[in-house]
This record gives structure tokens, C-alpha cells and sequence, in this order.
């Protein structure tokens, strides 16, 4: 029972607490590293970790999640842009047909957000035995995953705006 207890104070007491990234740090990070922004993925997950005490997985999904909404929200912004860039791009040139490139921009990421699911899934499976830290691992692969597509989208959008 104490054990329990226990256990719910700590959930209760992480589901209380206000996680969260500082965005600005992450966009000095990717600006200081424009040939590898990917060093900066993860980073402030694990500062926010450090900042709450560190220890139960609970805490570092919080984290995760919390980095995840960042780049999510990056992702969501580039993606827009390209949408506008590749209509522009459309409109401009008669060689192209309607919708030709913002469908195969929205097919792109459809085709994106099922790899995403699939390999969190997989790096899920792997840690499945331990269940423990499911919930850190997800967290991860979702930060992961989404700032690699939020940094292929901004390459992608660099050659429209050329």
C-alpha cells in the first residue's frame, strides 16, 4: 500500500508541475549548428530532467513531451510556409499543373506521420519489457522524430525561397 502511495504522490506530484523547454535556447542551439541542428534535439529535455530532480520516468516523459510540443510547433509553422511557397511556386509556373506541389508536399507528410508512428513504435516494442520507461522512450522518439521532419521541411522550404 505504501508502495502505492507512493507511486501516486509522485505521478501527482509530476502531473502538478508546469514542464517545460526553453524554446530560445533550443533556436540559439540550431542557429549556432546549421550543418548539424540535430545535436540540439534532446537537450533541453534532459536540462528540464535535471531541473525537476531527475528521477522517475515520469518526469523525463514530462520533459520529452514538453521538447516534443516545441518542435511540433516548429514542424506545424515550416509546413504551413511550405505549403504557401509551393502554391506560390504553382501559380508561377504554367509547366505545372493545380495543386501539383502542395499535393505531393500534404502526401509527404501523411507519408511522414505513419514512418513517425511506426519507428516510435518499434523503439516502444523494444522497451516493452521493462514498461517502465515506455513512456521516456515515446517521448524521445517523438522529439526525435519530429525535429528530424521539422529540419528536412526547412531544407525543403530553403530551396522554394530561393
Amino acid at each position: 500500500m505504501k508502495i502505492l502511495i507512493s507511486l501516486w504522490l509522485i505521478f501527482f506530484a509530476a502531473s502538478a508541475q508546469d514542464f517545460s523547454v526553453d524554446e530560445r535556447l533550443i533556436d540559439r542551439c540550431v542557429a549556432a549548428n546549421p550543418d548539424t541542428p540535430t545535436v540540439c534535439v534532446g537537450q533541453q529535455s534532459r536540462v528540464c530532467y535535471d531541473d525537476y530532480g531527475g528521477g522517475a520516468d515520469m518526469v523525463l516523459t514530462a520533459c520529452f513531451e514538453a521538447e516534443q510540443a516545441y518542435w511540433d510547433k516548429a514542424l506545424n509553422r515550416v509546413y504551413q510556409e511550405l505549403l504557401v511557397l509551393a502554391k506560390r511556386e504553382e501559380d508561377d509556373d504554367y509547366g505545372l499543373q493545380a495543386d501539383q506541389l502542395t499535393d505531393a508536399a500534404r502526401q509527404m507528410q501523411r507519408s511522414w506521420i505513419a514512418y513517425r508512428d511506426d519507428t516510435c513504435g518499434l523503439d516502444l516494442a523494444r522497451a516493452y519489457p521493462f514498461m517502465s520507461g515506455a513512456g521516456s522512450v515515446l517521448g524521445e522518439c517523438l522529439a526525435r522524430e519530429t525535429a528530424r521532419q521539422y529540419f528536412q521541411l526547412e531544407r525543403i522550404a530553403g530551396s522554394f525561397r530561393k
